[in-house]
């Protein structure tokens, strides 16, 4: 691929995600407060927004077939269709139940977005500036979540409002993909792997997604609950997590960027220990304004981290169908982490209330530094079951 055609996709998949992540970034506080606003109780709004997890799980194990059917572009506009009908089902079949099978067909939809982009990054970028390319990537789409929720003041929860214009970002969200002409990558044969021999290939990666997806569920669910039991004002609360949050967007390049000059898997050991220390001094600081923005800030960045450095050491070892099965059991490993993360997090708030919340960051990321420094540190001259 010549550079200014490799350039011309990226912009595309860069814009076809930004634009995307602010319909899903509307989504998921959309059907909260609409379902609050009718009474439903909390019990069942969480399993609610528990199904695009499901969805996620069961849908990973079609989607090594699609991909090769559809090849990645065309599979990739299938779930931008398929997404949008969904929206418009809403309003549309307006019953909670109903709901539940539309958020479930959803998940196999979003999760198929995000993967096929991965993959066709991963596929043209580069490997020598591949961690600041999906540090790019990371960093448009975690913007772009942000501020999804932006929307629910302007058009408000009530009627076809806000489901139309979710259903037109989504629309707007295929244009830039008409830019790529016939560039897209077809995938054939065969991966050497399947989706569950990978956790035995990559265990290290593995670990990795898996923290990421705890701090993505578990530690946005449960770190307002955390600062207010222990003394922190509701609004000052939520604010905590759009620092972390913006901590993610501003650091996610430069970890990238490192991930390109010096061994990747030290770089994720770093971010390991950063998430341990993160968890750790959040209990000494949680009182202190700006120590507690500065620790905030750099733990986002730390797990974002993770996630971004995975997905680079993902593209620098594999190709065609086995990056596909590398991509689709990372999401299978995220569904899970969206599952386990809240409940185990939940269970240790109960038991050791409220430090249960950063004691399981330090013991998971305590785990995950060991675990990799073990295994770096024997298989480093190596490149395979890292």
């Amino acid at each position: 691929m010549l550079p200014q055609e490799r350039k011309r996709v990226l912009a595309a998949i860069f814009a076809c995600a930004a634009v995307y992540g602010i319909t899903f970034g509307l989504s998921n506080p959309l059907l909260s407060l609409i379902l609050e606003s009718r009474g439903v109780s909390r019990t069942l709004i969480g399993l609610n927004a528990a199904m695009p997890a499901f969805g996620l799980l069961l849908g990973s194990l079609m989607m090594p077939t699609l991909i090769r059917f559809f090849g990645i572009k065309h599979f990739l506009l299938l779930c931008l269709v398929v997404d949008l009908c969904m929206f418009l089902m809403f309003p549309l079949l307006d019953h909670l139940y109903a709901w539940f099978v539309i958020r479930f067909i959803s998940g196999i939809a979003v999760n198929g977005l995000f993967i096929a982009s991965e993959i066709w990054i991963n596929e043209i970028t580069l490997d020598e500036n591949r961690g600041r390319i999906l540090g790019i990537y990371n960093t448009f789409l975690a913007a772009s979540v942000s501020l999804g929720p932006l929307i629910i003041p302007m058009v408000g929860i009530d009627g076809w409002a806000p489901f139309i214009v979710a259903a037109i970002l989504v629309a707007l969200a295929a244009i830039p993909i008409g830019w790529t002409g016939s560039s897209s990558p077809v995938m054939h044969g065969d991966s050497s792997f399947s989706i569950t021999s990978f956790i035995f290939i990559a265990p290290t990666l593995i670990f990795a997604v898996l923290l990421f997806s705890w701090k993505e569920y578990a530690g946005t669910t449960f770190l307002p609950v955390y600062a207010v039991r222990s003394g922190i004002d509701d609004n000052i609360a939520a604010i905590m997590l759009t620092i972390l949050g913006v901590g993610g967007i501003c650091l996610t390049y430069p970890i990238g960027w490192l991930a390109d000059k010096v061994d990747r898997y030290l770089v994720l050991i770093l971010c390991g220990i950063c998430t341990g220390l993160g968890a750790l001094f959040l209990p000494i600081v949680i009182t202190n304004g700006a120590a507690l923005w500065i620790l905030l800030f750099f733990w986002g960045g730390s797990f974002a981290g993770l996630y971004t450095v995975t997905l680079t050491i993902i593209g620098q070892r594999f190709r065609g169908m086995d990056l596909t099965i590398a991509n689709v059991a990372l999401g299978v490993v995220w569904g899970i982490g969206c599952l386990t993360g809240p409940t185990v997090t939940g269970i240790a708030m109960d038991i050791w209330d409220p430090q249960g919340f950063p004691g399981v960051f330090v013991s998971f990321s305590v785990l995950f530094v060991l675990f990799v420094s073990i295994r770096w540190s024997l298989l480093k001259n190596k490149t395979d079951n890292i």
